[in-house]
């Protein structure tokens, strides 16, 4: 009975030396915008990866995450890192800082949206016989370095939409080979305008290597989407210089 105890207290110690805590596990993989890290949360980081013995040299340093890219081997070896493994791991560990923090910034969405179809109901209705034969919009979606077009051809029931045979393409653009993005206003039909109040439509044409990509939204939002996607060329470009 008293070896069998033993086991339990050795495997209840063994398990919760190796459980994660949750908010210790996300605080280790959100590293983007690590360079405005302050001297303790650094020290934090370094201490998650197994270097808290370093924690109070860091911190008295006033090791900031802009300045950590900058140390050298010579610079971790003044500030009392006598080690030469740990200096290694230092060097490596900013590294994979580094490299994280760029992934997190390229993926990060920035926009979603998806086509604007119909100027209104009563092309809708027509279109769609009230919804019995529904069109599937386009959808957007930008990142800091690339716009992801995707356009889906689902097989359909009547407007039951199924869960296989359905198609579908990905337009991946890339931002940083974008020369020109434009606006194009298309007003409603003059009919469906006046009886209707339909609104219109505006068409954002980005010119690239690949050639001429259109998103179509609704009116009123074109400006705002393309300059979010200049914005997003302009830091794409800086991205790819670095």
């Amino acid at each position: 009975i008293q070896s069998v105890n033993q086991y339990s207290i050795i495997q209840t110690t063994i398990m919760a030396s190796t459980s994660t805590d949750p908010a210790r596990q996300d605080s280790t993989l959100i590293v983007e915008g690590y360079e405005t890290w302050n001297a303790e949360r650094l020290a934090d980081y370094f201490a998650q990866q197994g270097l808290g013995e370093y924690r109070e040299i860091f911190t008295y340093h006033k090791i900031t995450g802009r300045i950590a890219p900058e140390l050298t081997d010579a610079d971790l070896k003044d500030i009392g890192v006598k080690i030469v493994g740990d200096r290694c791991r230092f060097r490596s560990l900013i590294k994979t800082l580094k490299r994280k923090a760029r992934a997190e910034k390229r993926n990060k969405i920035v926009w979603n949206g998806k086509e604007h179809l119909f100027f209104g109901k009563f092309e809708w209705c027509l279109s769609t016989c009230c919804g019995i034969l529904p069109e599937d919009p386009s959808t957007y979606r930008l990142t800091n370095t690339h716009l992801k077009i995707k356009t889906v051809n689902p097989a359909r029931c009547g407007p039951i939409r199924l869960c296989c045979c359905a198609d579908y393409s990905m337009n991946n653009i890339d931002l940083s080979q974008v020369t020109d993005v434009d606006i194009e206003g298309i007003p409603p039909p003059c009919l469906q305008q006046v009886m209707c109040c339909a609104n219109g439509k505006e068409n954002i044409e980005i010119s690239s290597g690949e050639g001429e990509t259109i998103l179509v939204v609704e009116s009123g939002f074109g400006e705002q989407v393309s300059t979010l996607i200049m914005n997003q060329v302009e830091e794409s470009q800086l991205i790819e210089r670095d």
